[in-house]
């Protein structure tokens, strides 16, 4: 299994820590982001292989993210996560390319996609 480097974006924060330490006990390398601003500026120093980002996120939504991750940085495998499972939101997120994950998190699902 090849070492994935994700890049984890949630304004709950301590969501979002859980994810990473998780997929660290994995063997992923993962970093933590609160906003766009945040997840932008260090997608730039880790250049992660893998984007999961909540699809309401302060000002913008994750499906705008994972747009403007792909601008900037290139093709990468994302992953929607919200606790909203609504046709619309599942739509929004496969739209754009991106898994979609309900939350709780199954994190065998996630777990899966990461290292597919």
């Amino acid at each position: 299994m090849a070492l994935r480097r994700v890049l984890v974006v949630d304004d709950n924060i301590e969501l979002a820590e859980n994810i990473a330490e998780i997929l660290e006990m994995d063997g992923c390398v993962a970093e933590v982001a609160a906003s766009v601003e945040d997840a932008l500026a260090k997608a730039s120093r880790i250049a992660p292989d893998v984007l999961v980002t909540d699809y309401r996120l302060p000002g913008t939504s994750g499906v705008e993210l994972v747009r403007r991750f792909r601008a900037a940085h290139g093709p990468l495998r994302a992953v929607i996560i919200s606790a909203y499972t609504d046709d619309q939101t599942i739509k929004d997120a496969t739209d754009v390319g991106a898994a979609f994950l309900a939350k709780p998190v199954d994190f065998e699902h996630l777990r899966r996609f990461i290292h597919a």
